[in-house]
Protein backbone atom coordinates (compact mmCIF):
# COMPACT_ATOMS: atom_id res chain seq x y z
CA UNK A 1 0.00 0.00 0.00
CA UNK A 2 2.81 2.41 0.87
CA UNK A 3 4.55 1.61 -2.41
CA UNK A 4 1.36 2.42 -4.34
CA UNK A 5 0.88 5.73 -2.52
CA UNK A 6 4.47 6.74 -3.17
CA UNK A 7 4.09 5.82 -6.84
CA UNK A 8 0.97 7.99 -7.17
CA UNK A 9 2.63 10.86 -5.33
CA UNK A 10 5.74 10.72 -7.51
CA UNK A 11 3.84 10.56 -10.79
CA UNK A 12 1.55 13.46 -9.77
CA UNK A 13 4.54 15.59 -8.83
CA UNK A 14 6.33 14.63 -12.07
CA UNK A 15 3.25 15.57 -14.09
CA UNK A 16 2.96 19.00 -12.45
CA UNK A 17 6.70 19.69 -12.82
CA UNK A 18 6.74 18.61 -16.47
CA UNK A 19 3.71 20.78 -17.25
CA UNK A 20 5.46 23.79 -15.72
CA UNK A 21 8.61 23.10 -17.74
CA UNK A 22 6.53 22.70 -20.90
CA UNK A 23 5.07 26.18 -20.34
CA UNK A 24 8.56 27.62 -19.91
CA UNK A 25 10.43 25.85 -22.73
CA UNK A 26 10.18 26.49 -26.46
CA UNK A 27 11.70 28.65 -29.15
CA UNK A 28 11.73 31.29 -26.44
CA UNK A 29 12.39 30.51 -22.79
CA UNK A 30 10.03 32.08 -20.26
CA UNK A 31 10.98 32.16 -16.60
CA UNK A 32 8.46 31.63 -13.82
CA UNK A 33 8.49 35.37 -13.10
CA UNK A 34 7.70 36.12 -16.77
CA UNK A 35 4.85 33.61 -16.75
CA UNK A 36 3.48 35.20 -13.58
CA UNK A 37 3.69 38.65 -15.15
CA UNK A 38 1.84 37.31 -18.19
CA UNK A 39 -0.93 35.92 -15.98
CA UNK A 40 -1.25 39.25 -14.19
CA UNK A 41 -1.61 41.09 -17.50
CA UNK A 42 1.72 42.90 -17.82
CA UNK A 43 3.18 40.62 -20.54
CA UNK A 44 0.49 40.31 -23.20
CA UNK A 45 2.81 38.85 -25.86
CA UNK A 46 3.92 36.04 -23.56
CA UNK A 47 0.35 35.40 -22.47
CA UNK A 48 -0.74 35.10 -26.11
CA UNK A 49 2.01 32.59 -26.86
CA UNK A 50 1.22 30.51 -23.78
CA UNK A 51 -2.55 30.50 -24.28
CA UNK A 52 -2.60 29.97 -28.04
CA UNK A 53 0.33 27.62 -28.57
CA UNK A 54 1.82 26.01 -25.47
CA UNK A 55 -1.17 25.43 -23.21
CA UNK A 56 -3.41 23.68 -25.80
CA UNK A 57 -0.49 21.47 -26.77
CA UNK A 58 0.18 20.56 -23.12
CA UNK A 59 -3.44 19.70 -22.43
CA UNK A 60 -3.77 17.68 -25.63
CA UNK A 61 -0.60 15.69 -24.88
CA UNK A 62 -1.78 14.84 -21.36
CA UNK A 63 -5.25 13.77 -22.48
CA UNK A 64 -3.95 11.73 -25.41
CA UNK A 65 -1.29 10.07 -23.25
CA UNK A 66 -3.83 9.06 -20.63
CA UNK A 67 -6.20 7.69 -23.27
CA UNK A 68 -3.51 5.67 -25.07
CA UNK A 69 -2.13 4.18 -21.86
CA UNK A 70 -5.63 3.25 -20.73
CA UNK A 71 -6.44 1.72 -24.12
CA UNK A 72 -3.28 -0.38 -23.90
CA UNK A 73 -4.05 -1.61 -20.38
CA UNK A 74 -7.63 -2.51 -21.30
CA UNK A 75 -6.59 -4.32 -24.48
CA UNK A 76 -4.07 -6.33 -22.46
CA UNK A 77 -6.82 -7.42 -20.10
CA UNK A 78 -9.07 -8.47 -22.97
CA UNK A 79 -6.39 -10.40 -24.86
CA UNK A 80 -4.67 -11.56 -21.63
CA UNK A 81 -1.43 -10.47 -23.26
CA UNK A 82 1.04 -7.87 -21.96
CA UNK A 83 2.05 -6.97 -25.53
CA UNK A 84 -1.44 -6.07 -26.74
CA UNK A 85 -1.78 -2.43 -27.76
CA UNK A 86 -3.96 -0.63 -30.34
CA UNK A 87 -0.98 0.77 -32.24
CA UNK A 88 1.05 -2.41 -32.60
CA UNK A 89 -2.09 -4.41 -33.44
CA UNK A 90 -3.05 -2.17 -36.37
CA UNK A 91 -6.05 -0.40 -34.84
CA UNK A 92 -4.67 3.14 -35.16
CA UNK A 93 -3.14 2.57 -38.63
CA UNK A 94 -6.52 1.26 -39.78
CA UNK A 95 -8.09 4.42 -38.38
CA UNK A 96 -5.64 6.59 -40.32
CA UNK A 97 -6.37 4.64 -43.52
CA UNK A 98 -10.13 5.06 -43.16
CA UNK A 99 -9.71 8.76 -42.34
CA UNK A 100 -7.71 9.21 -45.53
CA UNK A 101 -10.02 7.24 -47.81
CA UNK A 102 -13.10 8.84 -46.29
CA UNK A 103 -11.73 12.33 -46.83
CA UNK A 104 -11.20 11.49 -50.50
CA UNK A 105 -14.61 10.00 -51.29
CA UNK A 106 -17.00 11.53 -48.76
CA UNK A 107 -18.20 15.12 -48.29
CA UNK A 108 -17.10 16.77 -45.08
CA UNK A 109 -19.41 16.33 -42.09
CA UNK A 110 -19.29 16.84 -38.33
CA UNK A 111 -17.00 14.47 -36.41
CA UNK A 112 -15.86 12.94 -39.71
CA UNK A 113 -12.36 12.04 -38.53
CA UNK A 114 -13.56 10.53 -35.26
CA UNK A 115 -16.21 8.40 -36.95
CA UNK A 116 -13.93 7.16 -39.72
CA UNK A 117 -11.13 6.36 -37.25
CA UNK A 118 -13.63 4.46 -35.11
CA UNK A 119 -14.84 2.41 -38.09
CA UNK A 120 -11.26 1.63 -39.08
CA UNK A 121 -10.42 0.48 -35.56
CA UNK A 122 -13.46 -1.77 -35.46
CA UNK A 123 -12.48 -3.34 -38.78
CA UNK A 124 -8.96 -4.02 -37.49
CA UNK A 125 -10.23 -5.67 -34.32
CA UNK A 126 -12.74 -7.73 -36.30
CA UNK A 127 -9.88 -9.07 -38.43
CA UNK A 128 -7.64 -9.62 -35.42
CA UNK A 129 -9.81 -11.02 -32.66
CA UNK A 130 -10.70 -14.65 -33.21
CA UNK A 131 -10.59 -17.69 -30.96
CA UNK A 132 -7.16 -18.83 -32.17
CA UNK A 133 -5.33 -15.52 -31.72
CA UNK A 134 -7.03 -14.89 -28.38
CA UNK A 135 -5.67 -18.18 -27.06
CA UNK A 136 -2.13 -17.83 -28.47
CA UNK A 137 -0.31 -14.57 -27.65
CA UNK A 138 2.46 -14.98 -30.20
CA UNK A 139 -0.04 -15.37 -33.04
CA UNK A 140 -1.87 -12.27 -31.84
CA UNK A 141 1.27 -10.19 -32.13
CA UNK A 142 2.29 -11.62 -35.50
CA UNK A 143 -1.16 -11.09 -37.01
CA UNK A 144 -1.41 -7.63 -35.44
CA UNK A 145 1.94 -6.52 -36.82
CA UNK A 146 0.99 -7.88 -40.26
CA UNK A 147 -2.28 -5.94 -40.16
CA UNK A 148 -0.48 -2.80 -39.03
CA UNK A 149 2.02 -3.01 -41.92
CA UNK A 150 -0.78 -3.73 -44.38
CA UNK A 151 -2.83 -0.71 -43.35
CA UNK A 152 0.28 1.50 -43.39
CA UNK A 153 1.18 0.27 -46.88
CA UNK A 154 -2.35 0.94 -48.14
CA UNK A 155 -2.18 4.45 -46.70
CA UNK A 156 1.11 5.05 -48.53
CA UNK A 157 -0.42 3.62 -51.70
CA UNK A 158 -3.32 6.07 -51.63
CA UNK A 159 -0.97 8.98 -50.99
CA UNK A 160 1.64 7.80 -53.52
CA UNK A 161 4.26 7.46 -50.80
CA UNK A 162 3.69 10.88 -49.24
CA UNK A 163 3.68 10.78 -45.44
CA UNK A 164 0.35 12.28 -44.45
CA UNK A 165 0.89 11.79 -40.72
CA UNK A 166 2.82 15.07 -40.65
CA UNK A 167 -0.52 16.84 -41.08
CA UNK A 168 -1.43 15.59 -37.61
CA UNK A 169 0.49 15.74 -34.35
CA UNK A 170 0.61 18.32 -31.58
CA UNK A 171 2.31 21.07 -33.55
CA UNK A 172 -0.26 23.76 -34.28
CA UNK A 173 -3.13 22.00 -32.49
CA UNK A 174 -6.04 24.36 -31.91
CA UNK A 175 -8.32 24.88 -28.96
CA UNK A 176 -11.25 23.44 -30.93
CA UNK A 177 -9.37 20.14 -31.31
CA UNK A 178 -8.40 20.26 -27.64
CA UNK A 179 -12.01 20.81 -26.56
CA UNK A 180 -13.17 17.88 -28.69
CA UNK A 181 -10.41 15.64 -27.32
CA UNK A 182 -11.14 16.81 -23.77
CA UNK A 183 -14.85 15.95 -24.00
CA UNK A 184 -14.42 12.57 -25.68
CA UNK A 185 -11.43 11.75 -23.50
CA UNK A 186 -13.29 12.54 -20.29
CA UNK A 187 -16.15 10.26 -21.32
CA UNK A 188 -13.77 7.47 -22.29
CA UNK A 189 -11.60 7.67 -19.19
CA UNK A 190 -14.61 7.69 -16.87
CA UNK A 191 -15.87 4.60 -18.69
CA UNK A 192 -12.45 2.98 -18.18
CA UNK A 193 -12.64 3.49 -14.42
CA UNK A 194 -16.21 2.20 -14.26
CA UNK A 195 -15.37 -0.91 -16.30
CA UNK A 196 -12.12 -1.71 -14.45
CA UNK A 197 -13.79 -4.57 -12.49
CA UNK A 198 -14.52 -6.26 -15.84
CA UNK A 199 -10.81 -6.19 -16.66
CA UNK A 200 -10.12 -7.95 -13.35
CA UNK A 201 -12.83 -10.53 -14.01
CA UNK A 202 -11.31 -11.45 -17.38
CA UNK A 203 -8.20 -12.76 -15.61
CA UNK A 204 -10.26 -15.89 -14.82
CA UNK A 205 -11.04 -18.61 -17.39
CA UNK A 206 -14.16 -18.01 -19.47
CA UNK A 207 -15.75 -21.23 -18.23
CA UNK A 208 -15.41 -20.14 -14.61
CA UNK A 209 -16.91 -16.73 -15.33
CA UNK A 210 -19.82 -18.26 -17.25
CA UNK A 211 -20.51 -20.67 -14.40
CA UNK A 212 -21.26 -17.75 -12.05
CA UNK A 213 -23.49 -16.03 -14.59
CA UNK A 214 -21.17 -13.35 -15.93
CA UNK A 215 -21.70 -12.39 -19.61
CA UNK A 216 -18.12 -13.02 -20.75
CA UNK A 217 -18.63 -12.20 -24.43
CA UNK A 218 -20.50 -8.98 -23.65
CA UNK A 219 -17.78 -7.92 -21.19
CA UNK A 220 -15.01 -8.59 -23.70
CA UNK A 221 -16.83 -6.83 -26.55
CA UNK A 222 -17.63 -3.86 -24.30
CA UNK A 223 -13.98 -3.45 -23.33
CA UNK A 224 -12.86 -3.86 -26.94
CA UNK A 225 -15.31 -1.16 -28.01
CA UNK A 226 -13.85 1.10 -25.34
CA UNK A 227 -10.31 0.43 -26.61
CA UNK A 228 -11.33 1.33 -30.16
CA UNK A 229 -13.13 4.45 -28.95
CA UNK A 230 -10.12 5.72 -27.02
CA UNK A 231 -7.54 4.99 -29.72
CA UNK A 232 -9.78 6.33 -32.52
CA UNK A 233 -10.27 9.67 -30.76
CA UNK A 234 -6.53 10.11 -30.31
CA UNK A 235 -5.81 9.05 -33.89
CA UNK A 236 -8.35 11.52 -35.24
CA UNK A 237 -6.83 14.37 -33.22
CA UNK A 238 -3.06 13.81 -33.38
CA UNK A 239 -2.41 10.67 -35.47
CA UNK A 240 -0.73 7.44 -34.42
CA UNK A 241 1.59 7.56 -31.40
CA UNK A 242 3.02 4.09 -30.78
CA UNK A 243 4.06 2.04 -27.73
CA UNK A 244 2.55 4.12 -24.91
CA UNK A 245 -0.07 1.42 -24.41
CA UNK A 246 2.67 -1.19 -23.98
CA UNK A 247 5.22 0.72 -21.92
CA UNK A 248 2.97 2.32 -19.33
CA UNK A 249 0.76 -0.62 -18.22
CA UNK A 250 3.78 -2.90 -17.84
CA UNK A 251 5.57 -0.31 -15.72
CA UNK A 252 2.35 0.24 -13.75
CA UNK A 253 2.22 -3.44 -12.82
CA UNK A 254 5.64 -3.13 -11.24
CA UNK A 255 4.70 -0.12 -9.09
CA UNK A 256 1.03 -0.70 -8.19
CA UNK A 257 0.46 -4.44 -8.67
CA UNK A 258 -1.89 -6.39 -10.92
CA UNK A 259 -5.28 -5.03 -9.87
CA UNK A 260 -6.75 -3.14 -12.84
CA UNK A 261 -8.58 -0.82 -10.46
CA UNK A 262 -5.15 0.56 -9.56
CA UNK A 263 -3.35 -0.14 -12.86
CA UNK A 264 -5.81 1.92 -14.90
CA UNK A 265 -5.78 5.21 -12.93
CA UNK A 266 -2.01 4.98 -12.53
CA UNK A 267 -1.68 4.34 -16.27
CA UNK A 268 -3.77 7.42 -17.03
CA UNK A 269 -1.47 9.65 -14.99
CA UNK A 270 1.72 7.98 -16.21
CA UNK A 271 0.63 8.04 -19.85
CA UNK A 272 -0.22 11.74 -19.55
CA UNK A 273 3.22 12.43 -18.05
CA UNK A 274 5.17 10.34 -20.58
CA UNK A 275 3.57 11.83 -23.68
CA UNK A 276 3.88 15.37 -22.29
CA UNK A 277 7.55 14.75 -21.51
CA UNK A 278 8.23 13.26 -24.95
CA UNK A 279 6.43 16.10 -26.74
CA UNK A 280 8.30 18.72 -24.70
CA UNK A 281 11.65 17.09 -25.53
CA UNK A 282 10.69 16.96 -29.19
CA UNK A 283 9.83 20.67 -29.18
CA UNK A 284 13.25 21.77 -27.92
CA UNK A 285 15.63 19.06 -29.17
CA UNK A 286 16.34 20.55 -32.61
CA UNK A 287 15.27 24.20 -32.38
CA UNK A 288 13.88 25.94 -34.37
CA UNK A 289 12.51 22.68 -35.83
CA UNK A 290 11.11 19.81 -33.77
CA UNK A 291 10.87 16.02 -33.55
CA UNK A 292 7.40 14.51 -33.42
CA UNK A 293 6.27 12.66 -30.32
CA UNK A 294 5.48 9.62 -32.50
CA UNK A 295 9.10 9.43 -33.68
CA UNK A 296 10.53 9.64 -30.17
CA UNK A 297 8.07 7.05 -28.85
CA UNK A 298 9.05 4.68 -31.67
CA UNK A 299 12.71 5.04 -30.66
CA UNK A 300 11.86 4.38 -27.00
CA UNK A 301 9.22 1.72 -27.51
CA UNK A 302 11.09 -0.56 -29.90
CA UNK A 303 13.86 -1.50 -27.44
CA UNK A 304 11.32 -1.74 -24.60
CA UNK A 305 9.27 -4.26 -26.58
CA UNK A 306 12.36 -6.29 -27.45
CA UNK A 307 13.45 -6.44 -23.79
CA UNK A 308 9.93 -7.39 -22.68
CA UNK A 309 9.79 -10.28 -25.14
CA UNK A 310 13.31 -11.49 -24.35
CA UNK A 311 12.66 -11.51 -20.62
CA UNK A 312 9.23 -13.11 -20.75
CA UNK A 313 9.31 -15.20 -23.89
CA UNK A 314 6.17 -15.67 -25.96
CA UNK A 315 4.54 -17.82 -23.30
CA UNK A 316 5.58 -15.62 -20.36
CA UNK A 317 3.86 -12.42 -21.45
CA UNK A 318 0.30 -13.16 -20.43
CA UNK A 319 -1.27 -10.30 -18.49
CA UNK A 320 -2.51 -11.03 -15.01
Amino acid sequence: MMKERMAYLIICMALILTAMLALMLGTQFYSLSQLWQALTGSQSAILSTVLNFRLPRIIAAMIAGGMLASAGAVSQSVFRNRLADPTILGVTSAGELFMLVGSLILPAFALQKQLLALIGGLVAFALLANRKTLRQPYQLIIVGVALNLTFMALTQLFTKGINVSSALGFNGITWSSVYSLLITGFIGLVAVLLMAPWANDLKLPDEQLSSVGLPVSAMRLGLLALVVYLSADVTAAVGTIPFIGIIIPNIARYFVGHDYQTILPFSMLSGAWLLLLVDTIGRIAVLPSEISAATIMAVIGGPFLIILIQRGGFHGIKAR
